[in-house]
């Protein structure tokens, strides 16, 4: 097997019709720098120790890399992976019901972009308890506003 998916393979980079301008890029974070998102993820750690999940998910919105470089991206999604990885499972549904749906169709978006990192692939599991527990409470719009949303991590 080759070292590259081919069902991995973004088509649409070499359509110009499907690029996005950096102008049109909602608020983010498109110059940070991998230390940047290393110190975020050390915020992170912070918020996720004093069980504050709510308020971590609400910083990683914040501070999101949009259009920047994919090792900024990575860096960014392991620090946002282990929010993810540090609950337990019983907390979930609780965690889930005091999201208001804005934050919860980001993180619909978090998940669907971890499921195709390999450093989340073990996990992937625990991934689909959290959007099972969020397609519970709010429904499959989180899921269709991934789909068509042009803006991806």
């Amino acid at each position: 097997m080759s070292l590259e998916d081919w069902r991995r393979i973004d088509i649409d980079q070499y359509d110009a019709d499907a690029q996005y301008v950096a102008d049109e890029l909602p608020e983010g974070n498109s110059t940070a720098t991998v230390s940047d998102m290393q110190a975020l993820s050390t915020k992170l750690r912070g918020l996720i120790q004093r069980m504050d999940i709510g308020e971590a998910f609400k910083t990683s919105i914040e501070f999101a890399p949009y259009g920047a470089g994919e090792d900024v991206c990575d860096a960014f999604l392991r620090g946002v992976f282990e929010i993810f990885t540090n609950v337990k499972m019983n907390d979930i549904p609780n965690i889930v019901t005091s999201l208001d749906l804005d934050v919860l169709d980001v993180v619909v978006k978090y998940i669907y972009t971890l499921m195709g990192k390999e450093f989340a692939l073990k996990q992937s599991g625990l991934l689909l308890v959290w959007l099972d527990r969020i397609v519970d409470k709010v429904g499959e719009g989180p899921i269709i506003r991934y789909l068509s949303d042009p803006y991806k991590l």
